[in-house]
Parts: C-alpha cells; structure tokens; sequence
C-alpha cells in the first residue's frame, strides 16, 4: 500500500514477489515466555507468526524481524518489526488480525517499509 494511493499493493523491495511491510505492535507480556520463539512455549513472535499465516491462508511460515526481543513478562507498546509477505490489503489484513489476535496483543499499524529496512539496524546517514 501507498501512502498517497491506499488501495495500492506496497511495492517489492525483497524481490521475489515479496513486500516488506513494517508493523508496530503492542502487548501484555504477563502470560508470554517473551517475544522469541521458544518450542513448547508461548511467545509474542510464535503468535503473531501463527496467526498472521492463518488469516491469511499461507501454507509456509511467516517470519518476523524485530528490532528488540523481550523477556518473559515484559510489556511493549510500540515494538517494531518487519515482515515480508506477498502483496496484501493492509486495511483488511489489520481488521482480520484485530478480530483474530488475542486480547494480549496487538497490531498498533502496518505500513510499507522503505527500501533497505530493517528494525535491528539503525537507517544508513543521509
């Protein structure tokens, strides 16, 4: 999705058909063994990766990039993170994670990210 053309796909910047879109995501930590995926455990990026494949009927793995993990029991209110996927609806793919989420989580925003992105590094000097 464009920012001046919402009803637009964001453009490939992974090639492959890919969009990189950045999302800023918010959560209750108190029920989560933390954001990384752990086997046998419940964490913030196994649900958001879960749930995200589901709603939109992806039959490989999502996998999120964040720019910092947390502990059990720690709370966000604006983690950053990106993920690549296929040409979405972003409106629509945020109504149906709100509806999907549970309670103890959720997607603040989703947007195109800009070329080069990636929330573990610092944006290259203009």
């Amino acid at each position: 999705m464009r920012p001046d053309r919402p009803d637009e796909p964001a453009a490939d910047h992974t090639g492959g058909g890919l969009v990189r879109l950045r999302w800023d995501i918010s959560y209750d930590g108190t029920h989560f063994s933390g954001w990384a995926k752990q086997p046998g455990r419940r964490t913030v990026q196994g649900v958001l990766e879960e749930t995200t494949a589901q709603v939109l009927r992806m039959s490989e793995p999502v996998r999120f990039t964040v720019a910092g993990r947390t502990d059990a029991g720690v709370h966000a209110s604006g983690q950053v993170a990106h993920v690549d996927l296929p040409p979405v609806d972003v409106e629509r793919l945020l109504y149906r994670l709100h509806r999907a989420l549970p309670e103890d989580v959720r997607v603040l925003d989703i947007r195109p990210a800009p070329r080069g992105c990636n929330p573990r590094f610092p944006p290259p000097p203009r």
